[in-house]
């Protein structure tokens, strides 16, 4: 039996383009569906009356996604900016949406600081934007949330 190594969630760093060294919260809800095609009426009837199905990958439903947290620092706005520049001028962004979109990875880390995981993220954007609740009485640090959607996620490791 393998010497199974279990990875702490709590070991890991989300990179992209142009965007490192920063402070993360979590990553969370990386998703993808598949679909499948064929299987929602019968494909042909053949000799004595048998029923032919055929199912198939259709591709996904939507692209991958995941949301992130970032910890809010003095004097940086990459994360935003970014966001802001694939927005569409109409809505107060600078309109550079397919120029914009970046490579990425997720990256897991084991308790000794080795890397042992790595998702490879492909034409990434931030399609939504959150910023956390202030009040007089927290106890927490400011936070901003992505969500962002991506053309691919592989695993590489």
């Amino acid at each position: 039996m393998a010497d199974l190594k279990p990875i702490p969630a709590s070991r890991f760093y989300v990179e992209f383009d142009g965007l490192s060294d920063k402070l993360l919260k979590s990553v969370t809800e990386v998703s993808f569906t598949g679909q499948t095609t064929g299987h929602e009426k019968p494909l042909a009837s053949t000799k004595d009356g048998k029923t032919l199905w055929q199912t198939t990958s259709g591709g996904f439903k939507q692209n991958p996604n995941f949301t992130i947290e970032v910890y809010l620092a003095e004097g940086d706005l990459d994360f935003y900016n970014w966001m802001k520049a694939t927005m569409p001028k109409s809505e107060g962004g600078d309109g550079k949406w397919s120029e914009s979109r970046k490579a990425g990875a997720i990256v897991g880390y084991d308790s000794s600081d080795a890397e042992v995981m790595r998702w490879k993220i492909s034409n990434a954007w931030i399609k939504s934007y959150k910023l956390s609740e202030f009040s007089s009485d927290s106890n927490q640090l400011a936070v901003e949330t992505f969500e962002l959607v991506c053309e691919q996620i592989d695993r590489t490791k």
